[in-house]
This record gives C-alpha cells, structure tokens and sequence, in this order.
C-alpha cells in the first residue's frame, strides 16, 4: 500500500509526540513535560543571541522586516527602537507569565523562555504590570486602545488572547516540580501561579492557531530553544491537560456550550444537531462545525474515477475526505458496496494526506475500480 504524507512547514518532525500518545490528564503533563524541558537557554541580553535578537525575528513585521508588531496594540515598531539602546516610543519585552508569579527575575530560565516573551511597547507593558488574565470591562490602555485594565485584570485584544493563552499553557507544562520553579494556572493568581484559567481555556477554544502562530513556535524550535509548544502543534492537548478530557471532549468543549453537552440528544456521537445527515461522531472526524450544516468546499467528501496510472496501470476509484488529524480516539474502516445495501471493508491500495489548516488534513484513499466496487464510504467507530 502506498502511504505519503504532505504537511504544513509548521508541523513538528514526524514521532515528537510519540511518548504521549494515549495518555490523558496528569499522565499527559508529564510525558509533555519531559518531551519539552532541557531547552536551549538564551541569555537575556548581551549574548550573541540574545532574547533581544530572538525577538527581533520571532515578532518581525511580515511586511516590513525592520520592525516588530507589539503585543495587545499590533502597533508596528522599528526594531532599533529597544529599551535602553534608543529614547522616545521604545519597545520592550513583555514576560505574559509575569516574572512575580513564579519565573522570578530574567536569571532565571522560566525567565527567559522566549514562549512567553513578546515585543511590547514599554509603557503598555508597565500599564500591565503583573495583572493576571481575564474577559472584564476595561478601562482602554491610551498606548493600545483594544486593551486594557479594570484595575485588578488585563483584558487584551482578541488577536492575542489565544496566543496568550497558549503560551501560559506552555509554561504550566514546561515548569515542573523537577524544575526551579513549578509553575500553575489557577483562577486567582498567586506566588507561583497565574490566571484566570477558565478564561484562558475560552479564549484557546475560540481563537486557534493562526499560520503566524505556528511559525512563530517552529522558528523557536529550529532556530532558538529547539523546543517546542504543544498547544500550538495539538489544540486539543490543552482540554486534555487542564479538562482531563478525551480528544473527542477536548473538540466538544470548543464546540457546544456547558448546556448544550449536558444533553445528548444535542452534543452525543449519534447527535446531529445540524440536520445535515452527519452525526457528531463524524463530524468530529471532519473538524467540521456539528451546529452548521455543510454541504460543500472542503467539509465535503468526494468521490472520483481515476484512469488507469500509467501502462500496465488499472482504473481506480478515490474517496476523498477531511480528517481531524488530532482524533486519535476513532476507528476509520471504509467500506465499498455494489447496491449501498450490502457494504464491504476494504484496504486502500494507496493513502494520501495532504494539510488543509492546523486541526485538519485532506485524506484521499484508492481502491481498484470494478464493476461490483461502485460506492465508497467512510465509517468511524469510537474503540
């Protein structure tokens, strides 16, 4: 059979998570943990690569490669314009983990892990202080309008609360017991923890990933520390860690509201809240929305006659589909039949995968085309 794989740039090296396949809640901390710590350390300043010079690349502006974009404005700054090299409207670098709660001075490894450092402008970044997170009316910061404090939180723009989050998750992982610091997230702040965590998982939930995400966190792992965040590789780890959900619960919780999964008959497997013939169980499997009916573009499934490859080749029939490539928690068989009565299982002759986005690929499987091979399908079974 024959099997290729084409992903994103972004993606991490094939088997990097390999030690937490399986696992869940506690047990997945730990083997995250481990897979992620002894990180290469940069010095905070005065290295030859410093968290100055990582900064510089990890925040430059994609279109003007002179300046970086500053967390909670989006402000594009000339890069040359850094705290205590330069004078007037400066930039900074903003510890989202907040050095008072846990890292403790930029000495420290947690503080100089470039995962939660950010360009800031200097002035928001003191404007912040050592707030913790949350979604509450704010007072607008006057050097970042779309952010700002009620006095006891920090509420950011919405393009950086996911990345925001993650990185605390990261941090939560990244610094354990074994560590000079064990680092927490908790609905109140305090010595060693920060928050407000049910916010963070919210605001994870609802803003993913972006491509300017997962570059960030392969060019740290390539070019910097050569670790990586798996928040930002799997979304649905974070469910998994900090819910002690399942990946199918992980995707759920983004999905349905608290009132919606108490109800079966709305957010179960054989659910179809959406009326589009696709129960939750697939549409899981196709990362597709259960509360919005999709019938075509890249949420559909399609089927193909192929002609014969090359001489000596055979005609093949291909069955196209999206794939959750985190739902490691279903069994996917396919199944072909003459009449859509009587089905078969088969084994593809050949596999394809190809990327659609962080959460998604395209999967497209071959079979010999006969005369009694007229219909293919996919059918997915939870173990």
């Amino acid at each position: 059979m024959l099997t290729a794989t084409v992903h994103a740039a972004y993606d991490p090296p094939a088997g990097y998570y390999s030690t937490a396949t399986g696992l869940g809640g506690a047990a997945l901390k730990a083997a995250l943990h481990n897979r992620i710590k002894g990180h290469t350390v940069l010095p905070y300043t005065s290295g030859s690569t410093d968290v100055w010079d990582a900064l510089a690349v990890l925040d430059a502006d994609p279109n003007n490669s002179a300046n970086v974009l500053l967390l909670y404005s989006g402000e594009s700054r000339s890069n040359t314009l850094r705290e205590g090299s330069a004078s007037g409207n400066t930039w900074n670098r903003e510890h989202v983990w907040a050095l008072s709660h846990g890292p403790g001075s930029t000495s420290a490894v947690p503080g100089t892990d470039v995962f939660h450092l950010f360009a800031c402008d200097t002035t928001v970044n003191a404007n912040r202080g050592n707030l913790p997170y949350d979604e509450v009316a704010f007072s607008p910061d006057p050097e970042a309008s779309s952010s700002g404090s009620n006095g006891s939180s920090w509420n950011p723009r919405d393009a950086d609360k996911g990345v925001i989050a993650r990185a605390l998750f990261y941090m939560a992982v990244r610094y354990e017991s074994d560590d000079s610091v064990d680092l927490e997230l908790a609905e109140t702040a305090g010595t060693t923890t920060i928050g407000k965590l049910s916010t963070l998982l919210a605001w994870h939930r609802k803003f993913p990933p972006t491509e300017a995400e997962r570059k960030r966190n392969d060019t740290i792992y390539t070019t910097f520390q050569k670790n990586r965040n798996p928040f930002i590789d799997n979304p649905l780890f974070v469910d998994q860690v900090f819910s002690n959900d399942t990946p199918a619960g992980a995707w759920k919780r983004a999905r349905f509201t608290v009132a919606q999964l108490a109800s079966t008959a709305v957010s179960g497997d054989a659910a179809d809240p959406d009326g589009d013939g696709r129960p939750n169980r697939l549409e899981y499997l196709f990362n597709t929305n259960p509360l919005l009916a999709e019938t075509s573009g890249e949420a559909a499934t399609a089927l193909e006659w192929l002609p014969p490859a090359g001489l000596g080749g055979a005609a093949r029939l291909a069955l196209s589909y999206r794939r959750q490539r985190y739902a490691t928690d279903l069994v996917v068989t396919y199944e072909a039949s003459a009449d859509c009565a009587t089905w078969t299982t088969f084994t593809p002759s050949a596999t394809t995968t190809t990327y659609v986005d962080g959460l998604t690929d395209r999967v497209t499987v071959e079979t010999p085309f006969t005369a009694e091979r007229r219909f293919l399908r996919v059918r997915v079974d939870r173990p």
